[in-house]
């Protein structure tokens, strides 16, 4: 059976509320955007999508080699944005602060080592970031750029990351529900 699949790093609690918080502030300006849910946040590292089940050891044998050598390190949430552009925003995010290059490490060897399953290459330079909503409409956009704008350079809090977690996402009308899978610790 074939499981969609993708490996996140979680972020801490406390950042959680502060992007929930943030995104109360904007769902009063009368956009339509479908808001993550605060407990689905999360920074994704590698999407795999559909894949059999049966790889899943597989997956987190490549998942551990992706990390070796890599020991605990922290991450800086300040500023939000939108991609692709500002005049043509289709999705909300908060920035993430690496400024160890470990999270670009870490993917760069998860889409390396996942070509070998058949998973396809990121064609797309690997940008960290927690997506916070997707505009449906363009309805009040502009309200929610200037929205945007107010938060720009806000600092959302720090984090120290200790492991890496494969999940799994199960759709459905009322949204995606994620299910970790496993988790591999930094050392």
């Amino acid at each position: 059976m074939n499981a969609r699949l993708f490996v996140a790093v979680e972020i801490a609690e406390e950042i959680r509320k502060k992007l929930a918080a943030f995104q109360d502030t904007l769902k009063k300006l009368g956009t339509n955007v479908g808001w993550v849910t605060p407990e689905n946040l999360h920074i994704t590292l590698k999407f795999i999508g559909y894949i059999d089940e049966e790889k899943i050891d597989t997956i987190v044998t490549i998942i551990r080699e992706s990390v070796t050598h890599i020991k605990p390190f922290d991450l800086q949430y300040v500023g939000v944005g939108a991609f692709p552009t500002n005049k043509n925003p289709r999705v909300v995010f908060a920035d993430v602060i690496d400024s160890g290059g470990f999270l670009t490490k870490i993917h760069e060897r998860l889409d390396n080592q996942f070509m070998g399953l058949g998973i396809e290459h990121e064609t797309r330079k690997f940008e960290a970031h927690l997506t916070v909503g997707r505009i449906k409409t363009r309805k009040n956009v502009g309200n929610l750029m200037e929205g945007l704008n107010s938060y720009n350079g806000f600092d959302f809090g720090a984090d120290h990351v200790t492991q890496v977690v494969l999940m799994k996402s199960d759709l459905s009308p009322e949204g995606a529900v994620y299910t970790r899978l496993y988790s591999v610790d930094l050392v």
